[in-house]
C-alpha cells in the first residue's frame, strides 16, 4: 500500500504545477513538491490534515461565504470548476491563487473527492487592486474636478450678469436719453452712429446672455432637469437645423444639484457628438423615472457606429463618449452605448435616486 502511496507522490512531484488531492472529507491525500514549496507544507504531513488547515490556518470547513470552496462546487456541480483562493501561511502572510479543480471518482462512479492545481496570481492580484485603487482616486479627483468648474462657470455667469449685463443696460439708457435729447439740427449721420451703437449694445447683450446661459443656465436652477433639457433642445435644433424631441415628468422630488448638473452635462455632449458625427435628422430625449432610479436616453437616426471601435479614445474621436461615462460613474450612474451602422445611436443613462 505504502509503495502504491510512494509512487504516486513520485508522479505528482513531477508536475511543475502545485497539486493536491484532497478526499470529499477535507482531508489532503498527496501534495506535490511544488505545492508544498508554495503553500509552505512539510513533507511529513499529518494523514488527517484537512485542507483548510492548509489553506486559512483554520479548524473548520469554509462556509463558502468568506472563501469558495471548490470542494463543494465540484460535489454539486460534478464538474471542472475555476475559483480565486486566499491562502493564508502561518506567518500571517496572504497569497492568492487561481485554483482549478476536478473531480476524481472511485471504480465504482461514486465521487472521492478532488484533484486541484493551483497558479500564484498575488502579484496580478495586488496590481489589479492597486489599479482599482487608483482608478477611484482618479474618478474622485475627476469628480471634484468637474464640481469646481461648475462652481466657476456659476461665478462667472453670475459675474457677467452682475458686472457687464448691468453696465450694457446703463450704456443703452444712456444712448437713448442722448438720442431723445438731441436737438432737431443734429447731422442724419450723429443718429446713425447712435442707432448702430444702440443695436450694437442690443446684440452684444444677446450674445452675453447666450454665454451665461451655456455657462449656467437658469432654467436648469430654477425649473429643473426636464425643462433644462427642453431649453437646451431647442437652442440645439435652432442652431443645427436637426429636430428634438423631448420627453418625459419632471422627478419629483426633484434630483440633487449635482446630479441635474451631471445629466445636463451629458445631454449637452451627447447632442454634441450628434452634431460632429451622427448626420442625424431627428434626435429624440427622453426622461423616464421609478421608485429607485432615473433614465435618461439620448437617441438619434443617424449613421450610427460599432462602439467597439471606441474603446480606446484617441486624438480625434471617442472622448466625447468616454466623458459622458465618466460624469454619469462620476453620480453612482451607469451608462450604456447602443448603437450599429445605419441604425442609430441610443446613449442610456441610470441614476440611482
Amino acid at each position: 500500500m505504502d509503495s502504491d502511496r510512494d509512487f504516486q507522490q513520485a508522479i505528482i512531484d513531477g508536475v511543475a504545477e502545485p497539486l493536491l488531492v484532497i478526499g470529499k472529507d477535507y482531508r489532503v491525500k498527496l501534495v506535490n513538491r511544488a505545492a508544498r514549496e508554495a503553500l509552505s507544507v512539510a513533507p511529513d504531513l499529518p494523514g488527517d490534515t484537512r485542507c483548510y488547515q492548509i489553506s486559512h490556518q483554520r479548524e473548520k470547513p469554509c462556509n463558502g461565504i468568506d472563501h469558495p470552496c471548490p470542494l463543494q462546487e465540484v460535489r454539486e456541480s460534478g464538474r471542472p470548476v475555476t475559483v480565486v483562493h486566499e491562502h493564508y501561511q502561518q506567518n500571517g502572510k496572504q497569497r492568492y491563487f487561481e485554483v482549478m479543480a476536478a473531480p476524481f471518482w472511485g471504480t465504482d462512479g461514486a465521487f472521492r473527492g478532488i484533484i486541484e492545481t493551483m497558479r500564484d496570481i498575488t502579484e496580478r492580484k495586488h496590481t489589479q487592486e492597486a489599479l482599482e485603487k487608483y482608478t477611484k482616486r482618479l474618478r474622485l479627483l475627476t469628480a471634484q474636478l468637474t464640481k469646481i468648474a461648475e462652481t466657476e462657470r456659476h461665478h462667472l455667469a453670475r459675474e457677467l450678469h452682475d458686472q457687464v449685463g448691468q453696465n450694457l443696460t446703463v450704456l443703452g439708457i444712456n444712448l437713448n436719453i442722448i438720442k431723445a435729447q438731441l436737438p432737431d439740427h443734429t447731422p442724419t449721420e450723429v443718429h446713425i452712429r447712435l442707432d448702430d451703437s444702440l443695436a450694437l449694445v442690443d446684440q452684444t447683450a444677446e450674445r452675453i446672455r447666450d454665454v451665461m446661459a451655456n455657462l449656467r443656465p437658469p432654467v436648469l436652477d430654477d425649473y429643473g432637469l426636464l425643462a433644462a433639457l427642453r431649453w437646451y433642445g431647442d437652442q440645439f435644433a435652432k442652431r443645427t437645423g436637426i429636430s428634438v424631441d423631448v420627453m418625459g415628468e419632471e422627478p419629483v422630488p426633484r434630483l440633487t444639484a449635482q446630479v441635474e448638473t451631471a445629466l445636463f452635462r451629458i445631454a449637452q455632449e451627447a447632442l454634441t457628438n450628434v452634431a460632429k458625427h451622427a448626420r442625424a435628422s431627428q434626435v429624440n430625449v427622453s426622461l423616464d423615472t421609478s421608485d429607485n432610479s432615473l433614465q435618461l436616453c439620448i437617441a438619434d437616426d443617424g449613421i450610427g457606429f460599432l462602439p467597439d471601435h471606441l474603446t480606446e479614445p484617441d486624438e480625434y474621436q471617442g472622448w466625447g463618449l468616454l466623458t459622458i461615462t465618466e460624469r454619469s460613474e462620476a453620480v453612482g450612474g451607469s451608462c450604456q452605448i447602443i448603437s450599429n451602422p445605419s441604425k442609430g445611436t441610443r446613449v442610456v443613462i441610470e441614476v440611482p435616486r
